[in-house]
């Protein structure tokens, strides 16, 4: 009987200690501590995915690719509403707000925004004038007479002064931010991780969302 007791008494030690050496469950992001609902959620999708950036914001920048690539291996890849951060009162945002929305218009948004972002940040380019932006344009490859075209659209003019009210629809003021369902937004500045813990949140916000 002491064998038999001892030798139970041993197997619930060693299940304890493997149990105690097992990694543990990560930990849900946690509303407050990695996001923050909006006190006004916006009436859209529940997997709608919105960012709002900067393109001479730092974070922004680190963001963009992380995102993308999350974005690109959903089922099926979403497809990220993105808002450029612009208040009215702030020339240079409204300015970057106009690139955005021409590059958008010209359906290169997407895949030159990293080119933009290196010459912002990386070369110190200032891109908003619109013959920084021409030349710009012409170095990447893209036809500076439909570039200027788009530039100068009326589309483009009233989407660039449409963009405060659309960033402040989402009850944003940190670059980067990303709202997941119009309810949910997380950004580094939430996430104790910083950019780093950015995307693990958004892709919990976004597996979880309409639950």
């Amino acid at each position: 009987m002491r064998v038999l007791l001892r030798f139970a008494l041993v197997a619930a030690a060693c299940t304890a200690l493997l149990g105690a050496a097992a990694p543990a469950t990560p930990d849900a992001p946690r509303e407050g501590a990695d996001f923050v609902r909006l006190a006004h959620p916006v009436r859209t999708a529940p997997r709608e995915v919105v960012e709002v950036f900067w393109y001479n914001c730092s974070h922004s920048y680190q963001l963009e690719q992380p995102l993308d690539d999350w974005a690109a291996q959903q089922n099926p890849p979403v497809v990220i509403k993105r808002i450029p951060a612009a208040w009215p009162d702030k020339p240079a945002m409204m300015a970057y707000a106009r690139l955005y929305y021409t590059l958008a218009k010209l359906g290169v948004a997407d895949q030159d925004a990293l080119q933009v972002f290196h010459a912002v940040r990386d070369e110190q380019t200032d891109l908003t004038q619109e013959p920084a932006v021409l030349d710009w344009a012409q170095s990447q490859g893209l036809d500076p007479n439909a570039v200027k075209q788009a530039y100068e659209s009326q589309d483009v003019w009233d989407e660039t002064q449409a963009a405060p009210a659309l960033r402040d629809r989402y009850q944003t003021d940190e670059m980067p931010s990303v709202i997941v369902g119009g309810t949910y937004r997380t950004s580094p500045f939430i996430v104790p991780e910083g950019v780093d813990g950015v995307v693990p949140v958004v892709d919990w916000l976004y597996q979880h969302a309409g639950n």
